[in-house]
């Protein structure tokens, strides 16, 4: 199968780009939380990845490490994480959640889920279906595989 000209598709790709950066905007707005979107994101990481270093966390969010120390020193000081010494590597410290981090991870996940739930009652079945039969090719799409493209 040969894939089409990239003329073919720039339209589309610049719909889904508005499109995808205006809802996430959205979404964002409904988390109930005062961390920016770095923070968040790294919190998200270090629940999926934790107990994690800060160079491996630095590394999952694609940052710099010094920008990963300050991030953990901010969701440190706001109770939302620990850091923990290496049992075996005393010059190692991880970063795990702690259970006011992982309440926030909930409660924001639930608020924009409810958000999202209230505007997708809100379409025509039609539209519904349409954009539940684009689920799967979005997931394709942001297939972490696929970002090692050049």
């Amino acid at each position: 199968m040969t894939k089409p000209d990239t003329s073919d598709t720039g339209d589309e790709a610049r719909r889904l780009r508005y499109s995808v950066t205006r809802l996430a905007r959205q979404l964002r707005r409904q988390a109930g939380t005062d961390l920016t979107p770095t923070t968040a994101a790294a919190l998200a990481s270090i629940e999926r990845h934790g107990p994690v270093t800060i160079g491996d966390l630095a590394t999952h969010e694609q940052v710099s490490p010094p920008t990963a120390t300050n991030v953990v020193a901010k969701l440190e000081a706001a109770g939302l994480v620990r850091r923990l010494r290496d049992d075996t590597d005393r010059r190692v410290c991880r970063v795990e959640l702690t259970a006011e981090g992982g309440l926030q991870l909930e409660t924001s996940r639930s608020r924009k889920t409810e958000w999202l739930a209230d505007r997708l009652r809100d379409l025509p079945p039609d539209d519904l279906a349409k954009l539940t039969a684009a689920l799967d090719v979005l997931d394709r799409l942001t297939d972490a595989s696929t970002d090692a493209r050049p």
